[in-house]
């Protein structure tokens, strides 16, 4: 296999990152080998994180001339997967602040990806739609997302019911911790604070 592209080489980290994780989380499953520490797994995101961050800052194009972030095609995917939407809303797919959102969306807008509309459900409220070339980087990336799923799937093999339950509760108690860890940053002001 020839990596030829920044593309190529990012397609192949998220697919071993995304490998990587779910291995360390299945192999607490595992009968026979003692479970590693929770501080082992704990590095092993963090190492993960860090690689996805990388990744966040490498643009890439889907379909289209214009190079996009992780940040900016996953808005557009959050957009083309619903109908109705506004800013709010997609805030709340992504997991970020509404005003992230709306600076993502406005780059998106002046880059041609996504159009706002007012007054689809009422004159106050904005929706967003993708526009010709937002639906080529929409499907494009669709694609890429299929790639690595398949990928991943193909390595790890069937789940059982217990292992996605597990891996569900994992990721559940990431995301509520990290939740609480930004609950805990914005509302002390203690943005130069601990980083971790």
């Amino acid at each position: 296999m020839s990596l030829t592209t920044s593309t190529d080489i990012t397609l192949v980290l998220e697919g071993l990152i995304s490998i990587l994780m779910v291995k360390c989380l299945i192999k607490m499953l595992e009968p026979d080998n003692r479970p590693p520490e929770f501080r082992d797994l704990y590095r092993s995101w963090m190492r993960i994180r860090n690689k996805m961050d990388i990744i966040e800052n490498v643009p890439r194009k889907f379909g289209t001339e214009t190079p996009l972030y992780l940040s900016e095609i996953h808005t557009i995917q959050a957009i083309g997967r619903t109908e109705e939407n506004n800013i709010r809303t997609i805030a709340e797919i992504l997991g970020v602040t509404p005003s992230a959102a709306s600076q993502t969306v406005s780059r998106l807008k002046k880059k041609g990806f996504v159009q706002k509309l007012r007054g689809i459900k009422n004159e106050k409220e904005v929706s967003l739609i993708l526009t010709p070339k937002g639906r080529t980087a929409y499907d494009n990336h669709e694609m890429v997302h299929e790639q690595i799923y398949e990928r991943i799937a193909g390595r790890i093999g069937e789940l059982t019911a217990d292992e996605r339950a597990l891996l569900a509760r994992v990721f559940s108690a990431f995301e509520s911790v990290y939740n609480e860890r930004i609950q805990e940053l914005t509302s002390c002001g203690d943005m130069q604070g601990s980083s971790a």
